[in-house]
């Protein structure tokens, strides 16, 4: 995580001192009730290094989807972990990418961010050079067209639109067959914000957005335009960085009720169809929820992991274990909760006590995003584009 100031960029460091100490942090002490087992691991390009590009995999029916910053997408089959094709984003027309080996490390670089999407048969992803883009399922290119923008944020699909966010505050909606741009809604930015934007969700007619402004809307997904807006988080405090309100987190919504959550701001419920607040509750964080059946589970600001009561924002357990550790999201996988941090471990948690069960120590260069699951198996992607596909019993 960093910031960004129009026109200038602060480093990242900055915040995470702010997430982390700058005491030595010790893991807390954990038994192994669990063993996951290693399926399979690749590796693609060189990941997303040191930068803060959330690059999260995908898991389509049989197949294992992934990219890296500098450019390349690859798919592999998800039992064997054996490679089906790469697409290099640098090359015209994305041709292969190990046609020509000096081609890969060559300098350039696409900057792919935010992960993939799929939708309509296609991927789609964006990159922060204003790129989005479309591939068939097999790695062919479909479309590429250029938006005013970083593209942050993994690209959202339905209502027959593919919506993407950048870090102008933009959302944009285009065609998923060409690209053509259908409608564009502008939403001021503050002059600081945390460096990442909220990943747009489509629901029911729908477009349901976060703002850097600590702002949550719906826009009608047929013609953009704004439905509802409600301020979820207000600046307080008397520095600029004290009063950062973004919401980075996805939206999640579920039976007619959006849940959101802000930097500074807090864990709020309210009505999909007008924004009337339902409830709401004093947590924070940047990084996306989870959710299943009726319990939240989200990381706050500063590494407290929590389970939600959805029904009232009830705290159902808190576990304080991994404070000020930097950690990625949570995910739900079986009957565990998922966590990777910086230093490349990953956490496992009863998720319904919130207990450790289990701790993998996996890549040095530490995990940026969430765990991704198909139900039956479990996939991380670590900083330097190592990709571990893990099963429990």
């Amino acid at each position: 995580m960093n910031l960004s100031v129009k026109p200038l960029l602060l480093l990242a460091t900055f915040v995470l001192t702010a997430c982390s100490s700058k005491e030595e942090l010790v893991l807390p002490p954990v038994t192994n009730s669990i063993e996951p087992v290693t399926v399979w691991q690749q590796s693609l390009g060189a990941g997303v290094e040191h930068y803060e590009s959330k690059l999260t995999p995908l898991i389509v029916n049989d197949t294992v989807y992934a990219a890296s910053r500098e450019g390349l997408v690859a798919a592999y089959e998800l039992q064997s972990g054996k490679r089906k094709w790469v697409f290099d984003l640098r090359k015209p027309e994305g041709g292969s990418v190990w046609s020509s080996i000096s081609d890969v490390w060559s300098g350039d670089n696409a900057r792919i961010s935010g992960g993939i999407s799929y939708g309509y048969d296609k991927l789609y992803f964006g990159t922060e050079n204003g790129d989005v883009v479309a591939l068939s399922p097999e790695g062919k290119l479909l479309w590429r067209v250029e938006v005013k923008g970083e593209v942050l944020a993994r690209p959202a699909t339905g209502d027959g639109l593919v919506v993407v966010t950048t870090g102008a505050g933009s959302i944009i909606a285009l065609h998923p067959d060409s690209g053509e741009q259908r409608w564009l809604f502008e939403n001021e930015q503050p002059a600081l914000t945390l460096r990442g934007v909220s990943e747009p969700v489509i629901e029911t007619g729908g477009v349901i957005y976060g703002s850097g402004s600590g702002h949550l809307g719906v826009l009608i997904s047929e013609r953009g335009y704004q439905a509802w807006e409600e301020q979820i988080a207000v600046p307080k405090g008397s520095t600029d960085l004290s009063r950062l309100v973004d919401i980075d987190a996805r939206p999640i919504v579920r039976a007619g009720v959006i849940y959101s959550i802000a930097y500074n701001g807090e864990l709020v419920a309210l009505e999909l169809r007008s924004g009337r607040p339902l409830w709401k509750r004093d947590y924070a964080s940047f990084r996306n929820m989870t959710m299943a059946g009726d319990t939240l589970y989200l990381v706050d600001s500063v590494g407290r992991i929590y389970a939600i009561d959805s029904r009232g924002g009830t705290e159902v357990w808190g576990q304080q274990g991994l404070h000020k550790h930097f950690l990625t999201a949570p995910a739900v996988y079986k009957d565990y909760l998922v966590l990777g941090d910086n230093e490349g471990n990953l956490h496992w948690l009863n998720r319904n006590t919130g207990e450790f069960v289990a701790r993998q120590s996996m890549d040095s260069s530490g995990f940026y995003t969430e765990a991704v699951t198909d139900g039956e198996h479990l996939l991380v992607q670590s900083r330097n584009g190592e990709l571990v596909l893990l099963q429990t019993p």
